[in-house]
């Protein structure tokens, strides 16, 4: 018997377990379709195994703590969060969210048997309109139950990584010199939100009205919304593109934004706090380029628009 049987079975009657969509991360669980009640749900089953096999993850008791909060944010996130969300930030409904000790289930609806579809590279200004929101909404939200820092490649939590970035004799290029710094500028920032902390292409949804809907709230935390953003467009845009349009859809971001705050703040300075995260442009840049530098050296995303950011925070912050 499945492991999430039992817990389902205390909240439902009628199971019929169907296909199972996907494995979780490293073994930590499944994707399975089904029916409940006559409902077509999908759920999530989460069970953390005692070892991580990665290939770019080296197993230690940091990071399997790190992979077991994630699921217990994501699972607070659902019980306490997702229902508040505003019309224009919405995730994927969840009917039921169970936990037993180190046990998962989180029960969804089935968002494809109501007319929702991944999210495509034509949707990526409805997607940064509900990132606008989103950020607008939960502007200094309490992190009750979530990540107290946002994402999941912030300084504290990659010491693993950290270590193995390799030191330059110049200290002014030096990325692992610098790493406290830019990681202090990002979270001196006075305005602060919840920030979904993986939002990248694959984790969101469509309806052919451009309704979106996000989901995988792992690392859902506080931050500015820049560091979404930027991971966002690391998702869906080559480092040619990035060069091309990164400004026009930042703009757009930003006005939305500064819309969006006026709707759900109408007392809050929307430009200034636009000002303020558009600053921590090159912050948050270079904050992820630290992480992939320790993680995996010769990874894709480590482009020239990255180089070009890390360079321009260095270029503004170190004498």
């Amino acid at each position: 018997m499945a492991f999430y049987l039992p817990l389902v079975q205390l909240h439902f009657k009628q199971i019929k377990i169907r296909d199972t969509l996907t494995s979780l991360w490293s073994g930590c669980g499944s994707i399975v379709q089904c029916q409940l009640d006559d409902k077509a749900c999908v759920i999530k089953a989460i069970k953390v195994p005692s070892y991580i096999r990665h290939p770019k993850i080296k197993q230690s008791a940091f990071a399997l703590k790190r992979k077991q909060d994630s699921y217990r944010v994501e699972y607070h996130f659902y019980k306490l969060h997702s229902l508040h969300l505003p019309i224009y930030a919405q995730s994927i409904e969840c009917i039921n969210a169970i936990n037993k000790d180190d046990e998962y289930v989180l029960v969804f609806k089935d968002f494809t048997k109501h007319g929702f579809a991944q999210a495509g590279h034509q949707h990526i200004k409805a997607i940064l309109n509900w990132l606008a929101h989103f950020h607008a909404f939960n502007l200094n939200k309490p992190t009750d139950g979530l990540w107290q820092q946002g994402n999941y490649w912030h300084l504290s939590t990659r010491p693993d990584e950290f270590n193995k970035l390799k030191e330059r004799a110049d200290k002014k290029s030096d990325i692992k010199n610098v790493a406290h710094k830019i990681d202090e500028q990002l979270q001196s920032c006075a305005y602060k939100t919840l920030i979904h902390g993986d939002a990248k292409l694959a984790n969101f949804a469509v309806n052919e009205r451009g309704k979106i809907l996000g989901y995988d709230f792992q690392y859902i935390g506080a931050g500015s919304g820049v560091s979404d953003v930027m991971y966002f467009m690391t998702s869906c845009f080559s480092d040619k593109q990035l060069h091309e349009c990164a400004d026009e859809y930042l703009v757009y971001y930003f006005d939305n934004l500064k819309a969006a705050i006026t709707t759900y703040h109408p007392k809050a300075p929307a430009d200034k706090i636009a000002n303020d995260w558009l600053f921590l442009w090159p912050a948050a840049w270079a904050d992820f380029y630290r992480f992939l530098a320790g993680w995996s050296p010769q990874h894709q995303k480590m482009n020239s628009y990255m180089l070009k950011q890390v360079n321009n925070w260095l270029a503004s912050n170190i004498e």
